[in-house]
């Protein structure tokens, strides 16, 4: 059995976490080949997809939802420069829900939300401080569903970001721990 050396995590620093734009660009791709399959059904140009069938209205729905979601990531490969999620001992703060820290002493947990071979780091916030929280729009539209789906919090993804989740879920729990007080 391999044992797993202690990592100390400085937690009196400011750590800044930037986008990889070669990981964005593999997810871009992903989605431009999403958005060419349910354009293939949509537009019936596959198989024998009869005319405003479920195969037809899936692919029109999956060439909306895909090409979104793959204009959305083009265009953050093009504009996002700098820090994307910023740990430091007043907080953290992830460029894609807020621009204003979240400060730990808020947080009330920290737990992984997995979906589809996924890991996403869910912040359960308190309700309070969310409420005066300048949450993005993609955010405040989706922070319903993400509730019903059973990610009650903010979600931060380590998706196309320059560390993994693990790492990420490693640095925020230090950071979190040090925060509280003794």
């Amino acid at each position: 059995m391999k044992e797993s050396a202690a990592v100390h995590i400085d937690t009196t620093r400011r750590v800044e976490i930037g986008m990889s734009p070669w990981r964005m660009l593999r997810i871009g791709c992903l989605g431009v080949v999403m958005t060419a399959v349910s354009a293939l059904s949509g537009f019936r140009l596959i198989g024998n997809v009869p005319p405003g069938g479920f195969g037809q209205v899936i692919g029109l729905a999956g060439v909306f939802f895909f090409g979104l979601c793959t204009v959305i990531i083009f265009r953050r490969v093009m504009t996002v420069r700098g820090a994307v999620v910023t740990l430091a001992p007043e907080g953290i703060r992830d460029e894609r829900i807020a621009k204003a820290f979240v400060p730990w002493a808020a947080i009330r947990r920290i737990h992984t939300w997995r979906s589809h071979g996924q890991n996403v780091m869910v912040l359960a916030i308190d309700p309070l401080v969310e409420a005066k929280l300048p949450l993005t729009r993609v955010v405040t539209w989706t922070r319903n569903a993400n509730r019903r789906l059973g990610a009650d919090g903010l979600c931060v993804s380590a998706q196309g970001l320059t560390v993994d989740y693990d790492t990420l879920l490693a640095m925020t729990t230090a950071y979190a721990e040090a925060a509280r007080p003794v």
